[in-house]
């Protein structure tokens, strides 16, 4: 280990917190250079960033030290289960519920672990694991310590006592666990707890303060959702996370029912099922009605149009435009170093002989290195690419599609003779990569279902030469 990387570990290991830790997303999947014609319009591609020295002074206003309660300070949500049925039936099958003991997160945390010293333990635990990470039984890294309601993830009780957020990244929520617990509204009774509303879960800011990470050490942005959002339209025209992800269906609609078993009846509730991309592994965990939903969620985020012209020397110029229409911030979001959405452009001649293919998925459900992919890379200390968001010092690559905005790409195609061409294309997601699965496997012999790809859109053209 050269001596540049002890020092930035050494740095880390001092750090009490906090962010989100990334996957591991090996280098094979980087995006091979090409000679395509790309244009962006709205929102330029961000520039790569060269990695600099980061100066300690400078990290203090990331470093905050957490507050910390007493083990048992937050129930159980099978507490909140009695008499919040319904709520908790679908936060149960959410990412949320899931967050701490996903089998697909935990061989990448403690794979974080290791290579850090520890210094990562609640880099990433503090968002996974918001209980233990504030009752002091987070670390040990294996959970071993954890109480019930520490091992829920994201519950009931955690968010429903934040009162506020002192920091807009690595979960600056505020706590104050006790009797009170703390919602949108504010007016309801319970014989159980009081009823009280600060403001803060009606607004996006509460979600963002987890789901905006900066990098302790060196300031990269490794989750940047909120802060894309802050500053697009959907941010300036207060069009909130909760108005997509807290309904049950795209786009803001409206579900009444009670919140609690003798609850007043309101004319929305918000949906616990906190809905995005993971299809993959809702339909892995058996929870198939969330994995349709987020099906629903990435075919309504984005289009595919053509443009196509063959020239006199039978060359066809094929243009795909992706339109970002439906997510209210860049696509694809999150952990962007993890998931990949990429394009898939196939030409048959008239028999149906693919004369041209690009984006396909091999026999070991690998994409095809050429592909055109939309996602983010690392940079390390010595400047390779890397998908560790624990050894990012700068943006390596980074190509997504901007809200209201769009990316195009330019595909020159010789076809081998005259007549008539079939031309399909297609924009494919995954909510992680089959090669991270691999390296899984290798590393911890755990065999994990073979990654699944969604189509977000496609579009067809016939052509003739």
């Amino acid at each position: 280990m050269n001596r540049s990387r002890l020092l930035f570990l050494s740095i880390l290991s001092c750090l009490l917190y906090l962010g989100c830790a990334g996957a591991n997303a090996p280098l094979d999947l980087a995006p091979a250079e090409t000679a395509r014609v790309v244009i962006v319009v709205e929102e330029p591609p961000q520039p790569a960033e060269q990695p600099e020295p980061v100066a300690v002074a400078a990290l203090e206003p990331v470093v905050q030290k957490p507050q910390m309660f007493e083990p048992g300070a937050f129930e159980d949500p099978k507490v909140c289960s009695t008499c919040h049925s319904a709520i908790y039936e679908e936060w149960s099958k959410s990412m949320h519920a899931q967050a701490w003991e996903d089998r697909w997160y935990q061989p990448d945390y403690l794979l974080a672990h290791q290579e850090t010293d520890g210094a990562t333990d609640l880099l990433c635990g503090a968002c996974h694991a918001p209980i233990a990470a504030r009752t002091g039984l987070l670390p040990p890294a294996d959970g071993s310590k954890f109480d019930a309601a520490s091992r829920r993830g994201i519950s009931c009780d955690f968010c429903h006592t934040v009162s506020g957020v002192e920091q807009m990244f690595n979960m600056g929520h505020v706590s104050q666990p006790g009797k009170a617990k703390i919602g949108p509204r504010g007016d309801g009774n319970s014989l159980y707890h009081q009823v009280k509303n600060t403001g803060i879960h009606s607004k996006a800011d509460f979600c963002g303060s987890c789901h905006m990470v900066i990098h302790p050490v060196t300031g990269t942005h490794i989750i940047d959702t909120w802060d894309d959002w802050k500053n697009n339209a959907y941010g300036q025209q207060n069009i909130r996370c909760q108005d997509c992800h807290m309904t049950p269906t795209p786009g803001v609609s409206k579900s009444p029912g009670r919140a609690a078993l003798m609850g007043k009846e309101r004319d929305n509730l918000a949906f616990h099922g906190f809905i995005g991309g993971s299809s993959y592994v809702q339909d892995a965990v058996g929870n198939k009605h969330q994995a349709e939903l987020s099906r629903e969620f990435l075919r309504a985020a984005a289009e595919v149009k053509l443009a196509e012209k063959v020239s006199e020397d039978g060359t066809l110029e094929l243009t795909v435009d992706v339109h970002n229409v439906g997510a209210g911030h860049k696509i694809p979001t999150g952990t962007t170093y993890i998931r990949i959405m990429w394009l898939q452009v196939e030409v048959a001649d008239r028999t149906g002989k693919m004369v041209y293919s690009s984006g396909h998925i091999d026999k070991n459900n690998h994409v095809d290195p050429d592909a055109v992919f939309f996602r983010v890379l690392f940079r390390d200390a010595e400047g390779n690419l890397t998908g560790k968001s624990w050894l990012a010092h700068g943006i390596g690559y980074d190509r997504r599609i901007p809200a209201k905005g769009m990316d195009s790409e330019t595909y020159r195609i010789p076809l081998p003779g005259k007549g008539e061409y079939q031309v399909k294309t297609r924009l494919m997601y995954r909510s992680m990569t089959q090669d991270s699965l691999d390296e899984i496997f290798k590393r911890t012999g755990q065999a994990l279902p073979p990654v699944v790809s969604v189509e977000m859109a496609a579009a067809q053209a016939k052509v003739r030469f």
